[in-house]
């Protein structure tokens, strides 16, 4: 559905128990289950364009920004690369919604471990690619720095159209 990149899924059962919490929300009176096959979602698109998915929505807190940031901060990025889908049904695993000023304390630190996971999965094509060790490797400005050669690829030379799942 999305085309070549990277789609970074992370099973919630995992991401909850890193965060020390169960997998059922009794917040806002829902006890409805949170889905236990996805924790965070990012993709990273043939364009090398970088797209976060979140049931949070922006309610004039500016967590667009927040979580944007985030991401950006972990991916070593400008935010500018960085677009969110927040809160579209279709798209965005269910986290209970927004309330309680919690969706930075909740999804924020969701959000840094996916894209954590992501800035890694990139540095490894990277060295595979150029047959290198990975600790050679540096993401600066989005793009993927050979510390030797200084020679770079972008997240879109990188990911070449792969459709990369890590779970």
């Amino acid at each position: 559905i999305f085309g070549g990149g990277i789609a970074l899924i992370i099973p919630l059962s995992r991401a909850l128990a890193q965060q020390g919490q169960g997998g059922e929300s009794s917040r806002g009176g829902a006890n409805q289950r949170t889905p236990s096959d996805i924790g965070a979602w990012i993709h990273i698109a043939e364009d090398g364009g970088v797209t976060v998915y979140t049931g949070k929505v922006e309610l004039g807190q500016n967590i667009r920004t927040s979580l944007s940031q985030i991401v950006a901060e972990e991916l070593h990025a400008p935010v500018a690369m960085i677009r969110m889908v927040m809160g579209d049904t279709d798209l965005v695993p269910y986290d209970a919604g927004t309330f309680g000023s919690m969706t930075t304390p909740e999804m924020g630190p969701r959000l840094r471990k996916a894209a954590a996971a992501a800035r890694e999965m990139l540095i490894d094509l990277a060295a595979e690619q150029w047959n290198l060790d990975r600790a050679s490797i540096q993401i600066v400005n989005a793009k993927l720095v050979d510390s030797a050669s200084k020679k770079s690829l972008g997240f879109a030379e990188v990911t070449k159209g792969q459709k990369l799942v890590k779970v």
